[in-house]
């Protein structure tokens, strides 16, 4: 299966959710997961949310994009394919302020397409990525993932299952507060039991 890896914490260095991150990557490439792409969202030149022709390229049918909107939206669609054709994901998300990072937003903004990650229908919006896996990694300062101040684990599968993906594993390090070394043995104990 090929495996999409996406890092969110801007922390490169003593990072709790890259480095559990780290240690899920290797568990699933031991299975025979193959990994074919990897996104830093702080460290990657991401595009960011342009101008009027962007914006509105990503509500126009490609057939009636203008020739400018087909050029602000060519990183959008590298991204969104990318994501697309994967089979499994593996997304490391410290929690901010009671939710995902802006790094991470703004790719989620990038690969929510239309026609790639997603499509309309008379009954509403239907996500296109069928049968694939991700697994959110979850780093926190104390807040602990599920609890009613947890914004980060409903966004994210509100969010994948917009998109198609209803098979989400959620691994929590969320008790960082009380000490580095428990949040890694927590979040290694549940990668260990996958």
């Amino acid at each position: 299966m090929n495996l999409l890896r996406i890092d969110s914490s801007p922390n490169q260095a003593g990072s709790i959710s890259r480095e559990l991150t780290d240690l899920l990557q290797e568990k699933l490439e031991s299975q025979g997961h193959k990994l074919t792409g990897k996104r830093d969202l702080y460290y990657d030149d991401l595009i960011t949310l342009g101008d009027q022709d962007r914006y509105s390229a990503y509500f126009t049918p490609s057939e009636d994009l203008t020739d400018n909107q087909r050029k602000e939206i060519v990183g959008s669609n590298e991204l969104a394919i990318e994501f697309a054709a994967a089979d499994a994901y593996i997304v490391g998300v410290p929690m901010y302020n009671f939710t995902v990072p802006a790094a991470l937003k703004t790719y989620i903004d990038l690969i929510a397409r239309l026609g790639i990650t997603f499509h309309y229908t008379p009954e509403g919006p239907v996500g296109l990525l069928k049968n694939k896996k991700v697994f959110v990694i979850i780093s926190t300062g104390g807040t602990p993932i599920g609890s009613e101040v947890d914004f980060v684990s409903p966004y994210l599968k509100t969010f994948f299952g917009f998109i198609g993906i209803t098979d989400v594993t959620f691994i929590a390090a969320d008790v960082t507060n009380q000490s580095r070394e428990a949040s890694i043995e927590k979040g290694t104990t549940a990668i260990e039991a996958l």
